[in-house]
């Protein structure tokens, strides 16, 4: 099933995940002694690692995605409980990266490091499933890589076209139920249900990211604008961007704040796929998101539109590239790598398959921008903020609200409206994981294509919840 959504909808939604909960606290022990950034590992050498080619999950044949989901399913029942490997703790990494966040684990949401480290992540679990094969006596004739979900092509709970052609049901809904009586071998061979997740949103009767599916009127919204942040259209505009709009970072500072790949294409689709009701849910949490074998694949998209970016990015023998993070080897010990090593040594994995979008051309030098001063609260009621006469007047711009103190932590969005009309939805998570950096300066962008030119920009807080939000300036930059 092919869509490309037509390029009509002025919107970035920025976060995604609901509020997170507490984990075992031996699992999390387990994973935290092999990422104790205070501790540093051992050095990663490259020089004997094959090619990794990584497949779009529609193309796999029944054999190769049997093997997808023994090498997982090995790793989530095979390997012992504390074994640093196993497959939830594996996930919990993640989470100490993220609502656990400190300096022994630094975050990887909100940043110019969220691409390199979760190709990192992504990275060091496919040598471990390689592992789990050769452990659970599987023969292969190239390197196991995972693969991965283009949603951009592919609107619905992933599938392959063998199972689609014969009327079978997305795997991830588990491989086939009419097989499994919980009584009986199901006489497979392998786990049958290795890839299902029961708190998802999608169901077995209704897998399409499709409004109609949805039962209210803010998710109906939601999906409508997931399927343009993951359209064809929008991810060949992003990739056309300056790093600290596509990647992270702002124009002032570079480290914080979400790039657009995080804020829209990322952040929905973890909130299409992770259920939207009740707080409890798997890929709708940052601290459980990663438990899910659907993370995997959604990243692994992700990534392959990382890979596709051609503008220039941060030095890597900057700030940017010297910055370190721990990894797990296969036999559970800790390598650090910085994000130049991420970026210069991990470059055996290619993709094949899926959309690709023509490289958009370099850009040649910055273009101008313009910036509104603000210093007001978003507190209860809307605040319209009044610019310069012509200050949008480009088919194409980046407008970045610039935010100070936040002085809530929770869940919740501010639509952006232009005479009337909603050109953008800042919806993000200020939750543990931010806790302690309350007053940082925080960019949250929204692309603004053919918008209507005006004077006063409306931001409109929820309808429910309270909370006060410093906006410091408003940024214009011409894309």
């Amino acid at each position: 099933m092919t869509e490309k959504t037509s390029f009509n909808r002025r919107q970035l939604l920025v976060g995604s995940a609901a509020l997170p909960v507490l984990a075992s606290a031996n699992v999390y022990s387990a994973a935290a002694n092999h990422s104790h950034h205070s501790v540093k590992g051992k050095p990663f050498d490259p020089s004997n690692e094959p090619k990794r080619v990584r497949k779009n999950f529609y193309d796999l044949t029944d054999a190769e995605l049997r093997t997808f989901m023994t090498a997982v399913g090995y790793a989530r029942n095979n390997l012992k409980l504390l074994d640093p490997l196993q497959w939830d703790n594996y996930a919990k990494l993640h989470a100490l990266h993220c609502t656990e966040a400190d300096d022994d684990h630094p975050a990887v949401h909100w940043s110019w490091h969220f691409l390199p480290w979760h190709r990192g992540y992504l990275y060091f679990l496919e040598r471990i499933l390689d592992d789990c094969l050769k452990k659970a006596g599987v023969k292969q004739t190239e390197a196991f890589a995972l693969p991965y979900w283009d949603w951009s092509t592919h609107r619905t709970m992933p599938n392959t076209r063998e199972r689609e052609q014969k009327g079978l049901a997305s795997p991830f809904f588990g491989y086939n139920p009419a097989l499994e009586n919980m009584v009986n071998d199901d006489g497979l061979g392998f786990d049958n249900s290795a890839l299902y997740d029961g708190n998802r949103g999608p169901s077995i009767s209704k897998p399409e990211m499709d409004p109609k599916n949805e039962r209210t009127p803010d998710s109906k919204i939601h999906v409508s604008d997931t399927l343009y942040y993951t359209s064809q259209d929008y991810i060949s505009l992003i990739l056309s961007l300056p790093w600290e709009h596509f990647g992270g970072g702002t124009v002032v500072d570079r480290q914080t704040g979400q790039g657009l790949l995080e804020q829209g294409p990322h952040n929905d689709v973890h909130d299409w796929v992770g259920s939207r009701f009740g707080k409890n849910r798997t890929m709708g949490t940052l601290r459980n998101a990663a438990a899910d074998p659907m993370f995997y694949m959604h990243h692994g998209n992700i990534d392959r539109i990382f890979s596709l970016y051609n503008q220039p990015m941060p030095d890597l023998d900057g700030e940017w590239g010297q910055f370190e993070y721990n990894f797990l080897d296969i036999d559970g010990s800790t390598l650090t790598l910085s994000i130049k090593d991420i970026m210069t040594k991990t470059t055996n994995v290619s993709y094949t398959g899926g959309f690709s979008p023509s490289v958009p051309r370099r850009l040649k030098k910055a273009v101008k921008s313009a910036e509104v001063e603000v210093n007001k609260v978003l507190g209860a009621k809307p605040l319209n903020i009044t610019i310069p006469e012509s200050t949008i007047s480009s088919e194409r711009m980046i407008l970045e609200v610039v935010t100070g103190t936040i002085n809530n932590t929770g869940k919740y969005k501010i639509a952006v409206e232009m005479n009337g009309q909603t050109v953008g939805r800042v919806r993000w998570l200020d939750g543990e994981h931010r806790s302690n950096y309350k007053s940082t300066t925080h960019s949250f962008s929204v692309l603004l294509v053919n918008a209507p030119n005006t004077t006063t920009i409306r931001l409109v807080p929820p309808k429910k919840g309270t909370f006060d939000i410093l906006i410091k300036s408003l940024r214009f930059t011409v894309v």
